[in-house]
């Protein structure tokens, strides 16, 4: 099982993997609305630009995308699905019982082997003992696996939606139905993106900010050493790198051949990212952590040592980095004074954007339906910026000028949001943490803070990055985001409560930043409740929403950087600078959905909380939250259903895991103070 469904499920296991690496970082950058945290061009960018005009040699015009859809091979569609075209209505199945159940199982298992088995690395990361998913590897099969498109067995996927719509769906348990429900939905679009070939050409796979290269080299630090043998594939999996990135290299020159081609500035920043990485060939800090990594070796001989850590130095120095030098050459190569344009310009383009949109987005409204919530929503909330910031109370003013929101370094904030969530959110069983920091030559283009969650068979396996010169909203809000009760309380919870794997291996995107927006709004209470938190969250809201409305914009409605700029301006009531806005154009621009991932989940996860409190007022927001989260990935729609369905039988209860345990191995729930090689420590609740 291949083709289509291994593409669709690798997309939402490395959205799962990279939640935050840097798709929680350039919102609140947004453009500045109280103190300065928007981006500035300094000379060097001018520099650039002018050299860039001066030196091209191809006419703009000639490159609007104009793609020959009859003669380039690649199949595209010739409207815009709606939601039903792509989850057509059907009979309940007559499949039932343990039959129905052993389905569903061996599905799961074969998507699993299937999508993560296809690479060691990231079977290495998502697993502590990926064997025991029926996972295995040669030496000649030891890397990063494919990247270049491959839809020779497209046609299973019609064999899974078979099985599928011959279970009876009402039959099954929670746990198995709210799987059901969540496979058949990433199934069926699977199904359909399976009949264009064009759709895996809209998108770049190296991208400036969310690209593999920015998270490279944190992959790398997690990759574990218990034998010899964990040692010497780590060193494969370096030397694979030159086999895996010349490929992504020639994906974006194919790219480019079938007309899919990005502007200068965005190949210059993918460029520069790669220069980042250059930067640290004589100091980075895997050379230290794989040292640090063999004294996990027990029985490791002083010879052995020497010789890995000779040829790890030997192939970071001649293969590892002059790949990185070579991607930068071939990123700028492609820059030839291509416009910027969104992905509707192509031809199909508005249909692929309604598919990620679908995607990412797990709702069942329309993408008119969400412009138009979204507008009514940043309507509403710049109302209510305004009336406090021109009412006739101003006592909030010096807390709102100079507040921080924080209870001191990362850890103190975590351990204060750890307790300060018991009373609102439902426990999570005990796990543990690290805490990294990000080096300084990454620090211009990674998010105040990630969280990276790992060996999802286990609870110990997290890591919190934190970048220390970044500046945006502050660090307790990060903290919120990112570790309680946002991103690692929701994985930690999820791979608790279910029997089923792929409900947080695959889980949606939009489902996840939307639960950690929300709750990041809801935690501003944990730190302050006077007007002046309540506008410095509004601001916060504003840059998620605004984010979102011109995602749909560009690459639903074809706006250029002037209809962003005008846009915003109307909304805002006062003139914005285009240039405020580039960076987030280019990042908008390379990475349709990027903004509505946040900003329409936001808005659908408080949505299905207020809908909540609405039908049961008794309820506390501990029963809600657990509702809600009970519910798991489905559709918005799906989890407001069954979270009602809770909230009416009172069944609030975590349903699989013992809580004292681990998925696959025995929890160590103590706090820790384990050094890193980067400085941080292992800590647990």
């Amino acid at each position: 099982m291949k083709g289509k469904i291994t593409k669709l499920i690798a997309i939402l296991l490395v959205c799962s993997f990279v939640i935050s690496f840097a798709g929680c970082s350039k919102i609140e950058e947004f453009f500045d609305l109280s103190n300065s945290h928007g981006h500035e061009r300094n000379d060097d960018d001018e520099s650039e630009e002018t050299e860039t005009e001066e030196t091209e040699q191809t006419d703009p015009s000639e490159l609007v995308p104009t793609v020959d859809v009859e003669g380039n091979g690649l199949t595209y569609p010739d409207h815009i699905p709606t939601y039903d075209e792509i989850h057509p209505s059907h009979p309940n199945g007559t499949v039932s019982g343990q039959e129905a159940v052993d389905i569903l199982n061996d599905i799961e298992s074969q998507i699993i082997a299937d999508s993560i088995g296809g690479s060691y690395v990231m079977s290495e990361i998502f697993f502590a003992d990926y064997e025991s998913m029926g996972i295995s590897f040669d030496e000649d099969e030891i890397g990063w696996g494919e990247v270049l498109p491959d839809h020779s067995e497209d046609g299973e996927i019609d064999e899974v939606l078979e099985q599928l719509y011959s279970i009876d769906r009402d039959s099954l348990e929670t746990d198995d139905r709210i799987f059901y429900d969540k496979l058949l939905y990433d199934m069926e679009l699977a199904a359909y993106g399976s009949q264009y070939t064009a759709f895996d050409y809209y998108e770049g796979v190296l991208k400036a900010l969310v690209g593999p290269q920015c998270e490279v080299l944190f992959i790398l630090e997690v990759l574990e050493f218990d034998t010899v043998e964990d040692a010497e594939n780590y060193i494969l999996v370096l030397r694979d790198i030159d086999r895996y990135y010349d490929d992504m290299c020639t994906f974006e020159e194919q790219r480019v051949e079938y007309g899919y081609i990005n502007s200068d500035d965005v190949y210059e920043e993918i460029a520069e990212s790669f220069d980042n990485l250059v930067a640290q060939s004589e100091d980075c800090f895997l050379y230290d952590s794989f040292v640090d990594r063999l004294d996990n070796i027990d029985g490791l001989t002083d010879q052995e040592r020497e010789a890995l850590i000779e040829e790890h130095d030997q192939v970071m120095h001649d293969i590892v980095f002059p790949e990185f030098e070579e991607c930068a050459e071939r990123m700028r190569a492609l820059k030839c004074g291509a416009p910027a344009v969104g992905v509707s310009a192509y031809p199909g383009g508005d249909a692929y954007y309604a598919y990620q949109f679908y995607l990412q987005t797990n709702s069942g409204r329309s993408i008119d339906e969400s412009i138009q919530q979204l507008e009514a929503y940043s309507d509403a909330i710049v109302s209510n910026m305004m009336a406090i910031a021109y009412g006739s109370d101003n006592s909030w003013m010096d807390e709102y000028l100079n507040h921080d929101y924080s209870m001191g370094d990362t850890q103190d904030n975590l351990d204060y949001l750890y307790e300060a969530v018991q009373e609102y959110f439902p426990p999570i069983p005990d796990h543990a943490y690290r805490l990294l920091t990000v080096p300084e030559v990454f620090a211009d283009d990674f998010s105040p803070a990630a969280y990276l969650g790992y060996h999802v068979d286990r609870y110990d396996s997290n890591i919190i990055i934190t970048n220390e010169s970044a500046t945006g909203r502050p660090m307790g809000i990060n903290c919120a985001h990112e570790g309680y009760p946002g991103h690692m309380y929701e994985s930690v919870y999820h791979r608790a409560i279910t029997s089923h794997p792929y409900m947080y291996l695959a889980d949606s995107i939009g489902y996840a930043e939307g639960w950690a927006t929300y709750v990041q709004d809801y935690s501003y209470r944990f730190f302050s409740t006077s007007p002046a938190s309540t506008l410095v969250d509004i601001e916060d809201q504003i840059n998620t929403i605004l984010f979102a409305r011109l995602d749909l914009g560009v690459n639903y409605e074809g706006w250029d950087l002037d209809d962003c700029t005008e846009w915003c301006s109307d909304l805002m009531g006062m003139p914005l600078s285009s240039d405020a806005l580039l960076d987030s154009y280019n990042i908008i621009l390379s990475n349709p959905c990027y903004g509505v991932k946040y900003g329409i989940s936001f808005i659908n996860t408080g949505m299905v909380i207020a809908q909540l409190h609405n039908d049961f007022p008794d309820a506390t927001d501990l029963e809600i939250h657990t509702a809600y989260l009970n519910s798991q990935s489905g559709t918005y729609e799906q989890i407001l259903a069954n979270a009602e369905q809770f909230l009416e039988e009172g069944d609030l209860s975590y349903p699989v895991s013992n809580w004292g345990d681990e998925i696959g191995s025995s929890a160590d729930g103590g706090q820790g103070d384990e050094e890193t090689s980067s400085g941080g420590s292992l800590l647990g609740h």
